[in-house]
């Protein structure tokens, strides 16, 4: 059988020593990450009074090479058709999204991300930038140079470049 994502290939292929090991690296970074580095995050989601449900959905969107179906926004961020109904109608009201009829079925709603949908997508990850540019900082020089060593190539992963913030979280766009 052949796999057809890293996930799947992943679950099918034992990790060594070594691997494990490095995966447990990996996890206690992102945890203290997490943990030390996200206060201005959770402040914006708290002032936009979004639920993380609607940013999952939001940021959907943004990755959607297409306008989503009611029904697909529903699925990927596992709740009821009426659930998600709920939320894009709150969404639409805040001006985030657009819903309109399907073009060839008008049973089907589209969902789309506004202009402003999209700013508030980048606020929040300018947020997630500053905890980070903090972390940064607090590193000695020799921590910097291999760590930016270790991203260089990572980020010559065309997968892992593509998230990269266009611009410093400080500099206002």
């Amino acid at each position: 059988m052949q796999a057809t994502d890293q996930s799947t290939v992943a679950a099918e292929t034992p990790l060594s020593s070594e691997d494990r090991e490095l995966a447990a690296g990996l996890y206690a970074l992102v945890a203290h990450l997490n943990k030390h580095c996200n206060s201005d995050l959770f402040e914006a989601v708290g002032a936009l009074e979004l639920s993380l449900t609607q940013i999952k959905l939001l940021h959907h969107l943004e990755d959607s090479t297409h306008e989503l179906t009611l029904k697909e926004g529903a699925e990927l961020v596992h709740v009821s058709l009426p659930a998600a109904s709920r939320m894009v109608d709150d969404l639409v009201n805040r001006g985030y999204v657009e819903r309109h009829e399907d073009a060839d079925d008008r049973r089907m709603k589209r969902v789309s991300l506004t202009s402003e949908g999209r700013s508030v997508i980048a606020r929040l990850n300018a947020a997630r930038l500053i905890g980070l540019e903090r972390f940064v900082q607090g590193l000695g020089n020799d921590q910097r140079r291999v760590l930016a060593q270790a991203l260089a190539k990572l980020l010559a992963r065309p997968d892992v470049a593509v998230s990269r913030p266009e611009s410093p979280a400080g500099v206002s766009s």
